[in-house]
């Protein structure tokens, strides 16, 4: 088990990526939308929902399986398997990857020019195609890092990976200026499909040199495979069900905002604003979470399987879902109440300021439902989560055929809304069920929501009395506001200790 400094550590280092691969992404879509055009946006967007499903088949449940499977080697000092397991869960990448690229090549002509109704898309759908094996086998060597406890390596592959792939998309559109839009889709997916297959390798490069630490050995790897297969193929199956749904709504949305009246061209706009530009901005800030959250899947994972007790279960579940709350709180107010600084700033579009104020209330649920499912993750209780994300898929498709070709872009976001919400319930009282954290609503709840409502109306105050960058206002604020949660007492919680019983971990 790991030790607190450990996991403070790890995921620190997680977090420090994030941010970093988060950041390189929002500016990534800022430069794109500049340089390339909203029309660009839009249509690119299409490609990589398409692009999104089939990485999904190729990919679905290998990290996981992978991470669980080493995990289990390591932790039980079995060192001289992990090489073998390893290998085993390559093979089945590989072979996932390269029939799901196979698929995804020769469909191409049927998915352009019949489903997404632009024959625009079909050279580029082709070149994605060739990325998805590596992008596969990555996912067995980032689950082999994690499982081994060594984040480095994935984390410079994951920033050397985005930099590359920056770099070369920045410098190709810089010579192709005047291309048509067909030309400039291809010039980013190739950059995109090159990163892929170089972070595979240079992931491969990491693993000899780590194999060198552990003993080798041959061993049955029938058990393995079997273990393996047990955790990839449900999850794969219930992911690729969530993946052809939200492809489908996907797809739908600019058919959608066409017979809502809008030609082609600014139909793909609407839809690169909302999806290319805004959605970054709102998850951004859940790079924190997102690195938290991943090893907390084998914290809560290895505390279950070591039968830890149900109060030391609680408490760390506690904390989750206390930080989720007070920090989705924040985020949300602070990019709400800055949201045409953060659009000027970053797209350099008010339109895109707009959405953002719109959607920022949702920042809340999407934070506190993400940390909820890595949580339950973390206690197998993957294929629920699962469930329900088919559900709110499958809800997403009902409402992008029903109120967008009615109330246009509005009826994209009240369907964000609603199906978001939904899904945060579902996970949330899951988990609440199965764990009962003890969470006071004075000091979740309302004391941080009073915390940010007085921090950024605070900032913009000040703002009025001087100028000052949208930056060193925002952290202001957020300083504001951490201040305000220390001296109420609502970071308290961060402070208790689980109580040791005899009494073990719940059944999951």
């Amino acid at each position: 088990m790991r030790t607190v400094r450990d996991f403070i550590k790890d995921g620190l280092m997680l977090t420090v990526t994030a941010l970093i691969l988060r950041t390189a992404g929002v500016y990534f879509s800022a430069r794109l939308s500049i340089m390339a055009g909203e029309a660009v946006m839009g249509l690119y967007t299409q490609i990589m929902s398409v692009y999104a499903f089939a990485v999904t088949a190729a990919s679905a449940g290998i990290n996981l399986a992978s991470t669980r499977i080493i995990s289990e080697c390591y932790g039980s000092r079995s060192y001289e398997k992990l090489d073998s397991a390893l290998r085993s869960c390559i093979k089945y990448c590989f072979k996932a990857g390269l029939i799901v690229a196979a698929l995804m090549f020769f469909s191409a002509p049927f998915t352009g020019n019949i489903l997404l109704r632009d024959a625009r898309t079909v050279p580029s759908l082709r070149a994605l195609a060739f990325a998805l094996p590596f992008i596969s086998v990555s996912n067995a060597f980032h689950g082999y890092f994690s499982g081994i406890r060594r984040i480095p390596p994935s984390a410079a592959t994951s920033l050397f990976e985005q930099f590359i792939r920056i770099f070369a998309t920045i410098l190709a559109l810089t010579f192709c200026k005047t291309a048509d839009v067909q030309t400039l889709c291809l010039v980013l997916v190739i950059c995109n499909a090159s990163s892929e297959a170089l972070s595979c390798f240079i992931l491969s490069a990491f693993y000899m040199h780590y194999r060198k630490k552990f003993p080798c050995g041959n061993h049955d790897i029938s058990k393995i495979k079997k273990r393996f297969l047990g955790i990839t193929i449900p999850i794969a199956v219930s992911a690729l069900i969530r993946s052809a749904l939200t492809t489908s709504e996907h797809i739908l949305i600019p058919i959608g905002l066409r017979a809502y009246g809008l030609d082609s061209e600014k139909a793909l706009a609407e839809y690169g604003i909302v999806s290319g530009m805004v959605l970054p901005i709102l998850l951004y800030p859940m790079a924190l979470l997102t690195s938290f959250a991943s090893i907390t899947i084998a914290e809560l994972s290895a505390r279950v399987s070591a039968g830890d007790s149900k109060s030391s279960i609680r408490v760390t579940v506690e904390k989750g879902l206390t930080f989720a709350v007070i920090y989705g709180i924040g985020a949300a107010a602070v990019i709400g109440c800055f949201s045409d600084s953060l659009a000027l700033a970053v797209y350099r579009n008010r339109e895109a300021g707009e959405f953002l104020r719109i959607l920022a209330p949702l920042i809340f649920f999407m934070y506190l439902d993400h940390i909820s499912d890595g949580m339950l993750k973390g206690l197998d209780k993957q294929n629920y989560v699962m469930k329900v994300n088919i559900i709110d898929a499958a809800l997403s498709v009902v409402f992008a055929a029903v109120l967008i070709p009615k109330f246009g872009i509005y009826g994209f976001v009240a369907s964000l809304y609603v199906c978001e919400f939904f899904n945060c319930l579902c996970s949330f009282g899951r988990l609440f069920v199965l764990v009962r954290p003890r969470l006071s609503i004075l000091l979740t709840f309302f004391i941080p929501i009073a915390s940010a409502l007085i921090a950024v109306h605070l900032s913009c105050y000040i703002s009025n009395l001087r100028v000052y960058s949208t930056v060193s206002l925002i952290m202001l604020a957020m300083g504001v506001y951490i201040i305000l949660l220390k001296i109420t007492g609502a970071l308290r919680i961060f402070e208790k200790k689980p109580v040791i019983t005899a009494e073990r971990s719940p059944s999951v």
